[in-house]
């Protein structure tokens, strides 16, 4: 290994070290949060654009069944009356709107197929979000307690707690007691 690879290698750790002291993990934290329930959103958007495509297919089908079903009678009535120019007319309608309902029914799967992708995804974000949630909760607990633990520790030294000499704590039970006697 080369010296300047070495020294390449130095400056960017150095670097990298520099970086993470800057960076409030805190304001990096409610970021990532940010931006998951941004992500969420837009995927909550995604699926209702979805759910919406979904239900007009479903309302062209049953528009184009509507038609099929009128076409039929009229088809029968023709084949009744001898019409059969009439009825040759209506045998093409007919083929067309049943390739539409084909058509509409791949598409209708398709959707399906893509509104439970897109539900599984959904859930397991809204998994991660949770989760994460709960972790950032319990840092900022954490931090808030260790921020109190140091302001503590600033006004009260620990030394000065764990130097009570023998007399004071004889002083201290002496008057418990007569608290006790006095009160009962």
């Amino acid at each position: 290994m080369g010296i300047m690879t070495r020294f390449t290698r130095l400056c960017k750790a150095d670097m990298h070290g520099v970086m993470d002291q800057l960076e409030d993990k805190g304001l990096m934290l409610k970021q990532c949060l940010r931006e998951m329930e941004e992500s969420l959103a837009r995927k909550q958007a995604e699926l209702n654009k979805v759910k919406a495509a979904f239900d007009q297919t479903r309302h062209d089908r049953q528009q184009f069944c509507r038609e099929q079903e009128k076409l039929e009678g009229d088809l029968n009535t023709a084949i009744e009356k001898e019409k059969d120019d009439i009825a040759r007319l209506l045998i093409k309608k007919l083929k067309t709107i049943e390739q539409h309902l084909d058509a509409i029914n791949q598409h209708g799967k398709t959707i399906e197929r893509r509104i439970a992708s897109l539900n599984e995804q959904l859930k397991t974000q809204k998994h991660q979000h949770a989760e994460l949630q709960l972790r950032s909760e319990t840092y900022f607990q954490q931090s808030e307690h260790k921020r109190w633990e140091d302001t503590v520790s600033k006004i009260i030294p620990l030394s000065s707690c764990n130097t009570l000499s023998d007399e004071e704590v004889e002083l201290e039970l002496i008057k418990r007691k007569e608290v006790m006697k006095g009160g009962a």
